[in-house]
């Protein structure tokens, strides 16, 4: 399990109970684990989640701001789990996928797949955004490339592009501005696509930038929390970040998108255990998510 997931486990459950050692209690590990965690996840966010007093704690704006927004996806994937329990005559698969994605679009519509295959279990992990083929060991595998995967039966689900955005709140002094802004603000970027600024100057028809800062984030689900949070400046995939426009959360601030060759794909890698599931699985996804 990566760590941020474990810390985002630990975290609600502390959240939740406003206890170190009541959410030890109740995910069976230390007082000591479980603070670990936290303070992995605060330096793995970049920001403080709890104020540590001596005998108590207390969330923070942002660990407040930030409850609100994880304690429904955990919420989601236990209640899915639960819906997926193996039992003997059930057929049990595992699926990887980029969090993001996972969040974004594979969870809100998991119970379609479990009305449609009851019969069927899934074991859901999570991958790094760029990945190779000697880690994807699930039955399907969700991928984000810009070329076609080297596995025995893939289909692209849908084209990538990346929106310049920022936070509701900063958005009307940003947009006054224009370009300048990309000088006064600081810029955030996918730490996979390290360069992507300087390519949407390039698209755009303007000056590469020369912010005041450049911060780089290794998840998606990172990068939009910063954006929304109001640190700075984003490059923000769509159409999987739709809910965060959608929502008002965060903002689109110029016309011009940096368009890509990146898509998201769905293969099949051929080892499975399993090959009718496996079809059907593969199947459904290319169904659900092939017109986003």
């Amino acid at each position: 399990m990566p760590v941020q997931f474990r810390g985002l486990r630990a975290f609600c459950e502390a959240s939740r109970t406003g206890s170190f050692k009541a959410a030890a209690d109740e995910l069976c590990v230390t007082s000591s684990a479980v603070s670990h965690q936290i303070r992995a996840l605060e330096d793995y966010l970049g920001v403080k989640l709890f104020e540590r007093r001596t005998r108590s704690i207390e969330l923070t704006s942002a660990g407040r701001s930030y409850f609100r927004t994880v304690a429904p996806l955990l919420r989601s994937i236990d209640d899915a789990s639960e819906e997926f329990k193996c039992s003997p005559d059930k057929t049990s698969l595992r699926v990887q996928m980029p969090d993001f994605f996972a969040s974004e679009m594979f969870v809100p519509k998991m119970s379609d797949f479990s009305d449609r295959y009851p019969e069927i279990d899934l074991q859901i992990e999570t991958l790094p955004v760029k990945v190779s083929a000697e880690i994807t060991t699930g039955d399907v595998v969700v991928v984000l490339t810009g070329r076609q995967p080297e596995f025995p039966i893939a289909e692209k689900l849908f084209p990538v592009r990346y929106v310049p955005a920022c936070s509701r709140a900063r958005f009307e002094c940003w947009h006054k501005q224009g370009f300048t802004a990309l000088e006064q603000a600081t810029l955030l970027v996918h730490k996979a696509r390290p360069h992507a600024w300087e390519r949407w100057a390039e698209e755009a028809g303007v000056s590469a930038p020369a912010p005041k800062q450049i911060i780089r984030l290794d998840t998606m689900f990172a990068l939009a929390r910063a954006t929304e949070q109001g640190v700075g400046i984003g490059l923000i995939p769509m159409p999987v970040s739709a809910n965060w426009f959608g929502g008002g959360a965060i903002r689109r601030l110029f016309d011009q998108d940096l368009v890509t060759r990146d898509h998201y794909c769905v293969v099949a890698t051929g080892n499975s255990e399993h090959p009718e599931a496996t079809r059907l699985l593969w199947q459904w996804m290319v169904d659900s998510f092939r017109q986003t």
